[in-house]
């Protein structure tokens, strides 16, 4: 199956918050930084739940990653499946299934290996590029830490460490490339640092840890060391940007892309997370997101995005000037 072209927009719908430009981020050690900005998204086609596709049905998305050469996986943890595809949208089957419980809440790409968190069991397993699972690579109960966690997110940065938002424990846990429990950062509260029910974490090209942090409406970035380096505007502002952040994604120049479920729109923003544009977010036109959740950007300057209100998954173009 290739990707349905519905049709095609030579600009897809920008749109700003009510109040107009949005205010700047929270900067805290954190210089301005300039980075090609996209110029406009093109809508590419939407994969949707037909019951004549050969991945149906489709229960619940959850989540979805793109591997260097295109590959894209999308998970269903309401039928406890992921899918694969090409670079085209051609369907290639379904990865193996760890367990029968499985229940992949998160996906991560690193190299040419899909990574894959497993709600159910609290266990993130990985797989090569054909579906074949290779083992399991991490029990979080078996983490040496003072309290219990939930994990609702995780990332690798290009070294191997591993990034865990803890929702009940408001915090991000930080591993060793060997896995190792090395530092956490933030805690419950809505002070700069501080996070309320973590829902996304994603690491950019610089190293940077990005964080949507959901009870606070906003997202926070952090450097290596786990200090905090700015914030978009939350809940203390007039107009928040933001209403109810999730998944996120860098691009190749490190721009920020965050799945707003409650404000039904992708966000663009900088490195230094300046807002640049949202896309999505036209009622009337065929790529309107409903509830996105996650998002992905491919090699092909790509940005695929999971509408749990639509169940679907959307695929657009990045145009960079």
């Amino acid at each position: 199956m290739r990707w349905r072209i519905a049709l095609f927009l030579p600009l897809a719908a920008l749109v700003l918050g009510a109040c107009g430009e949005a205010p700047p981020p929270r900067l805290y050690g954190l210089e301005k930084v300039d980075a090609p900005a996209p110029r406009e998204f093109q809508f590419e086609g939407a994969l949707e739940n037909r019951k004549s596709e050969p991945y149906a049905p489709l229960m619940q998305l959850s989540s979805v990653a793109v591997l260097p050469d295109g590959r894209m996986f999308l998970a269903d943890i309401g039928s406890g499946r992921i899918h694969r595809f090409d670079k085209d949208g051609e369907y290639l089957g379904a990865v193996d299934r760890p367990s029968v419980g499985f229940a992949p809440l998160d996906l991560a790409a690193l190299s040419f290996h899909l990574y894959a968190l497993d709600r159910s069991e609290q266990k993130v397993y990985r797989f090569n590029r054909d579906g074949v699972l290779r083992d399991m690579v991490l029990d979080l109960n078996a983490l040496d830490l003072d309290r219990p966690v939930r994990i609702s997110a995780f990332d690798f940065d290009r070294d191997g460490r591993l990034a865990l938002a803890d929702a009940v424990g408001h915090r991000v846990l930080v591993t060793s490339p060997f896995l190792k429990f090395d530092y956490s950062v933030g805690e419950y509260g809505q002070f700069l640092g501080q996070l309320n029910q973590p829902d996304g974490v994603c690491f950019g090209p610089s190293g940077f840890l990005y964080v949507s942090d959901k009870g606070n409406a906003r997202v926070e970035v952090f450097d290596e060391t786990g200090q905090v380096l700015a914030a978009t505007p939350g809940l203390e502002a007039v107009h928040p940007l933001m209403v109810a952040p999730a998944g996120l994604d860098t691009d190749r120049f490190g721009n920020v892309y965050v799945a707003d479920a409650g404000m039904g729109v992708v966000h663009v923003l900088a490195p230094d997370l300046h807002y640049l544009s949202s896309v999505g977010g036209d009622e009337f036109a065929p790529d309107h997101l409903r509830t996105p959740v996650d998002c992905a950007v491919g090699p092909d300057d790509r940005l695929y995005v999971i509408d749990a209100g639509r169940n679907a998954l959307l695929v657009y173009r990045i145009v960079f000037p």
